[in-house]
């Protein structure tokens, strides 16, 4: 529940040593191993307009790519509308989703270990 938590919020967090970013893709570069995904995290107001940041992120091949849908009902955890995961081919994101990405502690640059895309509307 915690990811689902975090992926609800725009931003980032820090959770048991990962990094989490959550926002809209802005820019998917295969050929590079790297998506863009544009945030409001940390929080920071520039003359009262809340300044997005763009955060440039690895994929390797070891990234899990994963797909969350609210389930219609009880989902296998028995929660009634609690999300199911699906997973995803590789590179199955593109600009305009909106992702969650749990970061590799450790990496520099950041390199994504899961990416989680949603629809905004159901988180």
């Amino acid at each position: 529940m915690l990811a689902i938590g975090v992926s609800a919020i725009p931003g980032w967090s820090r959770d048991a040593g990962q990094a989490k970013y959550s926002g809209t893709v802005v820019a998917v570069n295969r050929a590079a191993g790297t998506i863009v995904v544009e945030g409001m995290g940390p929080w920071r107001i520039k003359d009262g307009v809340t300044q997005l940041e763009r955060r440039t992120i690895g994929v390797s091949p070891s990234t899990e790519f994963v797909r969350l849908k609210r389930a219609t009902g009880a989902a296998p955890s028995g929660w009634e509308g609690d999300f199911v995961e699906s997973a995803l081919p590789e590179w199955q994101v593109k600009p305009g989703d909106w992702v969650t990405v749990t970061a590799k502690p450790d990496r520099t640059p950041v390199t994504a270990a899961r990416i989680e895309i949603g629809d905004p509307s159901e988180l």
